[in-house]
């Protein structure tokens, strides 16, 4: 026989796995109150320590009032003692006593007198520190330095000192010698005053520089965003040919240029400079007006045409064309054109405003209509993209644009979105093989169904009939408004008539019950009906008749179901 499992087996073995997750449980149960309990007894402990520091304090300050009373009791009991003996030997001795007594209590080792000085000497010595230590923060302070012996003068900070080290070092350098030099200072804290004046980094290396044994002028220092460059000894010729060759730059602008301002800053410091340092303004003014003229490449953006592309490096259409005849065919994004590039020792940035006009994107919304069938979809309203008008301020470095800041922007129009109809008109005949390809302009009316008799039949039928359960739901085949709706004597029974636009009307009879009113406004696949077999019928279905200026026409033409 084969192996079988005994239930009693299985029983045990459930309630031994039961048993073991109450027991695993339980332990868990105990660890977290054992962790709670660990933590708890933590702070009581630290707050159990806490009270028995501060009961330790109070009993140590009883302790020293109690001593203190004692000490100053002690000599009074003691000279009361005496009065008591006095009052026995006679009224002489006992003044003497009293005096004593007196004397003792205010001018004693215990008096009141130098126990009030002991105690308030400490609070004078604490009021004097504090008043020391105000006066103290009140005071100005300056870095006294001295080198070789002489004191330079008073400096903010020693980095002052370190730059002006590395300002003297330019110098020498400039000059092509090396002169030697002790450049270590020492440094010490001195109170200023008013009259006191801090050194500058160029008042510290003249001053250093006029320790030397260097041969040595007063000269002017041409920097360039704080490097030295030389010396000169009147700088009106350098001044004078930067501003020239700003204003011959400028004249070649056009009339939208804001300002036009070198990127570095050229500053004159006047000083003392090794003689071998002077140059020729001249030569300075060709070093700081240098220019070199050279070819790059730039890839086109989306929004770029030739004529910005142009403008972005200050080149007319014909210098870009020139090196990119390919541009005249074709320009595409992401093409590497070669542009002209002007590079001078001293960058020359000019501004424009502009007033740039850019496109707003329209969105895109779905709208779910039963005006479409299920799983058809059409623009219902196409989108318009909107415009926006900004005021820009563009940075050309060397003619190459660097930068851009928009200053303001408004709105011209705004985009509307496009709308796209999603159906959701669901109708279909109830079987697929039921094929119409009209227009689709008027959708299938019964929900179910199939066609019991055709447009001009044998007996001059003037529409669909559509066969279908008594009570089937009947829709309007597209929105319009009820023309009537109730009872005809003519043998359509109850029925419904709707006008559409474009002098179409569709009808709908021998309904079982009609859920509309004349003058009311549908849309296409809202319920109007029952299928019923009013009027001349002879079973239950839907009479479906389209009309066009009143004249029946084939209702398959207006209807497609089931043809993909």
């Amino acid at each position: 026989m084969g192996d079988r499992t005994d239930p009693r087996r299985e029983k045990k073995s459930a309630g031994e796995a039961f048993v073991r997750l109450g027991m695993m449980t339980l332990h868990s149960i105990w660890a977290l109150l054992r962790i709670i309990g660990f933590f708890a007894g933590g702070v009581l402990r630290m707050l159990w320590y806490m009270l028995r520091q501060c009961g330790r304090l109070f009993r140590w300050i009883g302790s020293v009032l109690r001593f203190s009373f004692a000490e100053h009791n002690r000599p009074a009991q003691e000279i009361l003692q005496d009065v008591r003996h006095a009052r026995k030997e006679g009224g002489r001795q006992v003044w003497h006593q009293f005096l004593r007594l007196l004397g003792n209590y205010i001018f004693g080792e215990h008096g009141i007198l130098r126990t009030g000085f002991n105690y308030v000497l400490p609070v004078i010595s604490v009021v004097f520190l504090i008043g020391v230590v105000h006066y103290a923060s009140g005071l100005d302070y300056a870095i006294s330095v001295v080198c070789n012996g002489e004191e330079i003068g008073l400096i903010e900070e020693q980095s002052d000192f370190e730059e002006a080290e590395e300002e003297v070092r330019q110098r020498v350098a400039m000059a092509g010698e090396e002169l030697e030099m002790d450049l270590h200072p020492v440094y010490s804290l001195r109170i200023v005053s008013d009259s006191d004046r801090y050194l500058s980094k160029q008042s510290i290396a003249d001053k250093l520089l006029a320790g030397s044994d260097a041969d040595l002028t007063e000269a002017y220092g041409v920097y360039v965003d704080g490097e030295f460059l030389g010396a000169v000894e009147d700088t009106a010729a350098i001044s004078d040919g930067m501003a020239s060759a700003l204003d011959a730059y400028a004249t070649g602008l056009d009339d939208l240029v804001d300002e036009v301002y070198y990127t570095k800053e050229i500053a004159y410091q006047e000083g003392i400079y090794l003689t071998k340092s002077l140059s020729d303004p001249k030569e300075i003014l060709k070093i700081l007006t240098a220019e070199t003229q050279q070819e790059s490449r730039y890839a086109v953006q989306k929004t770029d045409s030739p004529e910005l592309v142009a403008a972005k490096y200050d080149m007319t259409l014909e210098e870009l064309t020139k090196l990119n005849p390919e541009i005249t065919e074709r320009f595409e994004t992401g093409m590497l054109l070669r542009v002209t590039t002007v590079s001078r020792y001293i960058p020359i940035a000019h501004t424009r405003d502009l007033t740039m006009t850019s496109y707003i994107g329209y969105p895109t919304v779905r709208v779910e209509t039963a005006a479409l069938n299920l799983g058809v979809e059409k623009v219902l309203s196409k989108g318009v993209i909107g415009e926006r008008s900004s005021q820009v301020k563009v940075t050309y470095i060397d003619g190459a644009e660097s930068s851009r800041e928009v200053l303001h922007t408004a709105v011209i129009r705004e985009p509307i979105p496009e709308q796209i109809g999603v159906g959701t008109y669901s109708a279909q005949p109830a079987s697929t093989s039921t094929v119409l390809t009209g227009t689709g302009e008027f959708g299938w009316p019964v929900n179910g169904g199939y066609i019991s008799d055709t447009f001009i039949s044998d007996r001059n039928h003037k529409g669909l009939d559509i066969a279908a359960p008594m009570g089937t739901e009947i829709y309007a085949g597209a929105a319009g408004t009820v023309y009537t709706a109730g009872w005809n004597s003519g043998g359509y029974g109850n029925y419904v008539i709707i006008d559409h636009p474009d002098g179409y009307r569709t009808y709908y009879a021998h309904c079982s019950r009609v859920v509309c009113y004349a003058g009311q406004e549908v849309e296409k696949g809202q319920l109007i009906a029952y299928v019923g077999s009013t009027g001349d019928s002879t079973g239950p279905h839907c009479h479906f008749e389209v009309r066009v200026d009143n004249i029946p026409v084939d209702p398959a033409s207006y209807l497609r179901v089931n043809a993909g």
